[in-house]
């Protein structure tokens, strides 16, 4: 489900007929395992290797056209042998020149693949065993690297509390924004690449206990892909699905309702028109599928629209669907998931591409929550929207005992604490009172002693920390970033000027 892409042959008008041949070839054995897009990629390198220039470079011809223009002409396999193999050897010595040997692999791998497949067409075994030898120094995985990077790698526990925070937020029922919203919950929710989310489709959620009397438990079945010999939406992964994000989904459905998709499979993430590329082809079914670069832009979208702000860089927080892969894989290491559960639940066919997040273990966290950081950072994640008062007399329902508010303590009991009143008419369903920093209706009075509240949930989280770990000690510090921000406002509000009697 990526953009469209294609490779139009009759560019290769300068190409030998059998070097063309065995490229048409290695091209279909890939798009087996491969995107398009990837296969695409992967012929040009080869392409533009051999000839020392890309495909639509108009360069002047050096060395290597050259040869590739002399090789065009040649059409017996053991005089082809030969020249090939003087092509390949020029086109290596450029790549070293040029310090690509990156390219190195795509080209090695078609002429080895033809070695294999096409020997009797010119292909010299030999000569594929001697470019299997060659090594060359492994670059830093690009995975390890974007890791480590503060605006690629995974977002911190704080940046999370802002995407969050804005999904609960975000209520426009404009089709556009439930795509966005429900592309970047199901994102942090199951951490697949887009073109797994791409390929859902409206049947694919599903009530696991339809027909009983009992509340309704959703499932959410996600298409693997890119795995060999399975073709599209052939083979699913069931996973459970969270009321919260079964309502996202169902909304999805709801607004998705405008469009008629005709006889057409209805996909979830629905474009309003059908796609005229894919429609007439094999492809006929998946007309109203949005791509995968579609798919990133809902999310980059949504943080853009929903103006969110890093905590940690304190610029625009960034969001895509790398990073909240990265955030899903790293979040599974913290709460203690094996190499192979975490293979699986990435869609990866081995462990091999997980080691990544292993080794940064530990060290996405905040590092330190103490009471400086707090109250610096507090304010920037605008979890606190209630409203401050002096005082119960200035409270909505502040007359009413029912609707004070006190704080006893987190992990051990401290003496009660009066710290506002609820403005709420009809009874609480969140969970007073560490709830009611986070809640709109919360009205904090300016007399009361926050800093005894943020003294106790500090030492609650430290302890917990010893106790349980990282993982589940961090369970309430978006109410101790609001508590701070609540410190911040009453400190703005005692400096205000009064107005003197």
């Amino acid at each position: 489900m990526t953009a469209h892409v294609s490779i139009d042959w009759s560019d290769l008008v300068d190409c030998n007929v059998i070097v063309n041949y065995a490229l048409r070839r290695w091209a279909v054995h890939l798009l087996a395992r491969q995107s398009g897009a990837s296969v695409a990629g992967a012929v040009r390198v080869t392409v533009a290797a051999l000839r020392g220039r890309p495909l639509y470079d108009d360069e002047p011809a050096g060395e290597l056209q050259k040869l590739w223009e002399h090789l065009s002409i040649i059409d017996d396999p053991l005089r082809l042998r030969t020249a090939l193999r003087i092509q390949m050897e020029k086109a290596i010595q450029a790549l070293r020149v040029r310090k690509a040997m990156d390219k190195f692999y795509e080209l090695r791998s078609w002429y080895i693949w033809s070695s294999e497949i096409l020997d009797c067409l010119g292909f010299d075994e030999e000569f594929a065993l001697e470019l299997d030898e060659v090594r060359i120094p492994a670059r830093a995985s690009r995975l390890a690297v974007e890791l480590e990077d503060e605006d690629c790698g995974p977002l911190w526990d704080t940046e999370v509390m802002v995407l969050r925070r804005a999904l609960q937020d975000d209520v426009s029922m404009a089709r556009l924004h439930v795509m966005q919203r429900t592309a970047v919950a199901l994102s942090l929710a199951y951490g697949r690449n887009p073109a797994n989310f791409c390929l859902l489709r409206e049947a694919d959620l599903k009530n696991a206990l339809e027909g009983f009397d009992v509340p309704a438990q959703w499932m959410l079945a996600i298409p693997r892909t890119k795995k060999p010999g399975v073709g599209v939406r052939q083979v699913f992964i069931e996973e459970r699905v969270s009321d919260e994000l079964a309502g996202l989904l169902r909304k999805l459905i709801e607004v998705n309702e405008v469009i008629d998709c005709g006889n057409r499979p209805r996909p979830l993430f629905m474009r309003r028109n059908v796609d005229g590329w894919r429609a007439g082809t094999d492809m006929g079914e998946y007309a109203y599928h949005v791509t995968a670069q579609s798919f990133t832009w809902l999310l980059k979208q949504f943080s853009k629209r929903m103006n969110l702000v890093s905590p940690r860089t304190m610029g625009p927080l960034r969001i895509s669907s790398r990073r909240l892969r990265y955030t899903f894989a790293t979040t599974m290491v913290e709460l203690g998931v094996s190499r192979k559960v975490l293979a699986a639940m990435l869609d990866h066919s081995d462990t091999q591409h997980v080691q990544a997040y292993y080794a940064l273990k530990g060290r996405r966290l905040t590092a330190i929550l103490d009471r400086a950081a707090a109250l610096r950072i507090g304010p920037l994640m605008r979890l606190f929207r209630g409203t401050l008062v002096p005082s119960a007399a200035s409270a909505v329902n502040g007359s009413d005992p029912a609707k004070s508010i006190r704080f006893v303590g987190d992990v051990s009991a401290i003496t009660p604490v009066e710290i506002g009143a609820c403005g709420q008419d009809r009874l609480c369903a969140l969970d007073p009172p560490f709830s009611c920093y986070l809640c709109p209706k919360f009205q904090p009075y300016v007399e009361a002693d926050h800093h005894a509240v943020l003294n106790e949930l500090l030492a609650g989280r430290e302890e917990r920390q010893t106790r349980y770990g990282s993982r589940l000690s961090i369970q309430l510090d978006d109410v101790i970033y609001a508590v701070g921000a609540v410190i911040r406002e009453v400190e703005e509000y005692v400096r205000r000027p009064r107005k003197k009697a």
